[in-house]
């Protein structure tokens, strides 16, 4: 989901450097009919749009807000590019209905781009350039985290999508994979064979791991509990790509409420993706540093952009409104976008606000 979500993006990124010169309506809309504040008849989604519409209305010329219910959307008098970007808005709106927890919405006289997001954001909205890093972050937040439990009969496997300060939580998958039946052994032989058949298990679910993990590209990290000699165990035999994703093994009893073992992930989770951010800072820095592969604010990062040479991008959260440029170029050229929190954020803003790692060096 997360990786279609970014080529999507990546591909509304593209239009808007060949549409630069346009305005354009970037809308955010908590529109989940589950959230409190959409209970009522009106849903607060809607009082936000239209509250949002008369805010860009007061600073507008009068006669570009009344002529929208009339304009055609060919019309390409840049006079009423405003009236297009209504119509259209009015147009999608009126047959919407939600299918994820939050709309994000880019509105140009030309064209919408539409995108149902798994992740509750806050009502906002920018009129004039693209505004993408709250469509971003919501990628950022929804990180996958694959949840593996061993007991002696059954492997069971969530997916859990975790935010990065671990605050919303949701278990998107709950699966059990059973162990074959054993098979009758002489009582002289019983320890031997349960070994046998014990190695042969953790094999077999080794297998049916590495499968499920190459399924599931979104996949940011792996978390291993319920016995923990079996878990020990698949550690080393599940394929090196997955041990890599691994963070920690827990004592969780395989039987725990899926809500609880969000809970009890959560802080491991936290603490994994600090300890990844921290890393990354230091090391982008580092290479800034030494003329290698790394680039410190805006300037040498949009340098860098221009050459195509970022792999990734790294600020923290909200970002500098300056960077949006930046961060669409990042999106279409493909390049990965990684916000910081706490204490690597503090230190990304000592060293320009943005960094970049790069596949290249650039004198």
């Amino acid at each position: 989901m997360i990786q279609d979500l970014y080529e999507n993006l990546r591909e509304f990124a593209e239009y808007a450097a060949g549409h630069a010169a346009d305005t354009y309506l970037s809308l955010y809309l908590l529109t989940d009919p589950a959230h409190p504040e959409n209970q009522s008849q009106t849903p607060a989604w809607q009082i936000y749009l239209k509250n949002a519409v008369n805010s860009i209305e007061e600073d507008l010329d009068p006669v570009q807000t009344k002529q929208w219910k009339n304009v055609r959307l060919s019309d390409e008098d840049p006079d009423k590019d405003w009236a297009r970007i209504r119509k259209r808005l009015d147009k999608y709106i009126t047959s919407y209905r939600p299918e994820g927890k939050s709309l994000a919405l880019f509105i140009s006289p030309g064209g919408e781009h539409r995108f149902e997001l798994p992740v509750a954001l806050a009502n906002t909205y920018h009129f004039g350039k693209p505004h993408i890093q709250e469509f971003l972050w919501a990628l950022d937040e929804y990180q996958q985290h694959l949840v593996l439990l061993f007991a002696e009969d059954q492997t069971r496997a969530l997916l859990v999508a975790l935010g990065s300060t671990g605050a919303d939580a949701t278990v998107t998958s709950d699966q059990a994979w059973m162990r074959k039946q054993r098979k009758s052994a002489h009582s002289q032989n019983i320890q031997s064979r349960d070994d046998e058949l014990t190695r042969r298990y953790v094999r077999d679910i080794a297998g049916e791991i590495d499968k499920f993990f190459l399924k599931n590209t979104d996949i940011e990290r792996i978390i291993l509990g319920g016995n923990m000699e079996i878990a020990n165990a698949m550690l080393g035999e599940i394929h090196e790509a997955a041990r890599e994703k691994v963070i920690a093994v827990l004592p969780i009893p395989i039987d725990t409420p899926p809500h609880e073992i969000a809970q009890r992930i959560s802080d491991t989770a936290r603490h994994a993706e600090r300890e990844y951010e921290t890393a990354l800072v230091n090391d982008i820095i580092s290479s800034a540093k030494a003329r290698g592969r790394g680039a410190t604010g805006d300037v040498a990062v949009g340098r860098a952009m221009e050459r195509s040479a970022v792999r990734l991008l790294a600020m923290p959260y909200p970002a500098d409104e300056a960077f949006e440029p930046l961060l669409l170029d990042a999106v279409r050229q493909g390049s990965r976008v990684e916000f910081l929190h706490d204490e690597p954020a503090e230190r990304a803003a000592q060293a320009g606000g943005i960094l970049a790692r790069l596949y290249y060096a650039i004198n």
